[in-house]
């Protein structure tokens, strides 16, 4: 069947604990999470508390398939010790947010080492703000893959199904697909279904290439509450239900 993976934000769920049990709550078992749990960054837990995370995971039946980390490209000691713990989590892949000029081999090394593969989300805000940078980003690494956040582009004043996805070379190479809505005008997120981020026409035609990915939910509503989480995610899976 269908993959979906949840963030769950501080705002809904301020524990780790507790935002393993809102994804039970909303049948989510694939979950995303920052560098940081409990107010402590991942490469600076103590072994004790790698393994109470790594207990939470097994006994609520989680697995974490997506790592976002906010550390520097050539961080090599912090992002080496966040590859390991990650490693022990059985992590699906890690998502860097990398500058313009950052030099990626190290991060990409340890990628390889590890096996987790890296990921790249577009952000209008960011220097991967097109689609032809998000394949630039992964053209020399098969394992690494995309975040594909139509949202974002709507800020563009771009439709992400008719402008993007269409046309553009990424389609294979899309793992992650961010269920989110805004206006074309305002630049603002609203409700799913009420905007212009195209996400029932991308699911659609993704799924009839035989996307394979995640069907992503996070708080991209401003301080999104757990009632509009359920309601995303009930909108969703009725437009799956009629494909």
């Amino acid at each position: 069947m269908y993959n979906f993976s949840i963030e769950v934000s501080d705002k809904v769920a301020k524990s780790f604990e507790d935002k393993l049990k809102f994804s039970t709550e909303v049948g989510i078992n694939n979950i995303e999470i920052g560098d940081i749990i409990d107010g402590t960054p991942i490469y600076k837990m103590s072994g004790e508390q790698h393994e109470m995370v790594r207990d939470a995971l097994i006994d609520h039946g989680k697995r974490i398939v997506l790592l976002t980390t906010t550390l520097d490209a050539n961080d090599k000691e912090n992002l080496n010790l966040l590859f390991r713990r990650a490693l022990v989590w059985n992590v699906r892949g890690i998502k860097i947010i990398p500058k313009e000029n950052d030099d990626l081999s190290f991060v990409k090394k340890l990628s390889r080492t590890y096996g987790i593969p890296l990921l790249f989300e577009n952000n209008s805000k960011s220097f991967i703000n097109h689609e032809n940078v998000m394949q630039d980003l992964i053209k020399d690494d098969k394992k690494a893959s995309l975040i594909l956040n139509p949202f974002e582009f709507v800020c563009m004043q771009r439709h992400p199904f008719f402008h993007v996805y269409y046309s553009s070379k990424i389609k294979n190479n899309i793992s992650f697909l961010r269920i989110t809505d805004g206006l074309y005008n305002e630049h603002t997120p609203i409700m799913l279904h009420h905007g212009c981020a195209e996400v029932k026409e991308l699911a659609s035609i993704m799924l009839s290439r035989s996307f394979d990915g995640f069907f992503s939910f996070t708080p991209y509503l401003p301080d999104m509450t757990k009632e509009q989480y359920k309601e995303c995610i009930s909108i969703f899976k009725t437009d799956l239900k009629k494909m």
